[in-house]
């Protein structure tokens, strides 16, 4: 029953993702004008549509990446890597769109000088994104993201810090679990899977790492991992 399951939402996510995003793209050609003027509200229109299809193409990603891991796919496939350079400004990028949407600004906080470390580094990139992703979505709008790499000569820290409502201590426990959902109003009227940080959570266990989540109530929340 269990690989059935695991069957059917990866044959269900990946025949969604083709449509949705080539939807998207038809949506921004409309809305770019390449098929003639439209009127504001028009336009208006499809930047909702645009935004909607953005938001099933991260669900249908996040369930992609459940699968894998779900059907024991997920394998590591560790290099030699410079994590600044080829994942976490990658994943910055990424999530940039979001981010100007919101208007919120980000703080980058790199040591001068970094050495390769032994990881995967599209695995690690689906954890920064993830973790950015979260910032953004249940930050302040408006307000201030943090991304600290720091590196000594035993482990690499990551942490993605951000303005906002953070999360009650009791509810630290659910934050990695699976279809997981806190229950504060305030964090709950945001729409969500679950998946994103459970996922997370596999990869870093995958890289002998650790995650870690930390909050003040009312001002501000912090997710993290570290690597040996």
């Amino acid at each position: 029953a269990n690989q059935a399951y695991n069957e059917m939402l990866a044959f269900v996510s990946h025949e969604l993702k083709n449509p949705i995003a080539s939807m998207i793209t038809d949506a921004r050609v409309l809305a770019g004008g390449y098929l003639g003027e439209l009127a504001p509200r028009q336009v208006q229109k499809l930047e909702r549509l645009i935004q909607k299809g953005n938001y099933l193409l991260d669900l249908v990603r996040e369930y992609l990446d459940l699968a894998r891991m779900e059907g024991g796919k997920l394998r590591l496939a560790a290099t030699e890597c410079m994590l600044v350079e080829e994942v976490l400004e990658p994943a910055l990028e990424l999530v940039h769109p979001q981010l100007t949407e919101r208007a919120m600004r980000v703080e980058r906080h790199y040591p001068k000088h970094t050495e390769a470390i032994r990881c995967d580094p599209a695995l690690l990139k689906i954890v920064a994104v993830n973790l950015l992703g979260n910032a953004v979505k249940y930050g302040r709008e408006g307000g201030l993201i943090r991304l600290h790499y720091v590196q000594d000569p035993k482990l690499v820290r990551v942490a993605v810090w951000n303005e906002g409502p953070g999360f009650p201590p009791e509810e630290r426990g659910r934050l990695f679990r699976k279809f997981s959902r806190l229950q504060s109003p305030e964090l709950a009227r945001i729409k969500g899977t679950g998946v994103g940080l459970y996922t997370s959570w596999r990869i870093v266990l995958l890289h002998g790492g650790r995650v870690d989540a930390r909050s003040r109530p009312g001002e501000w929340a912090e997710f993290s991992f570290e690597l040996p």
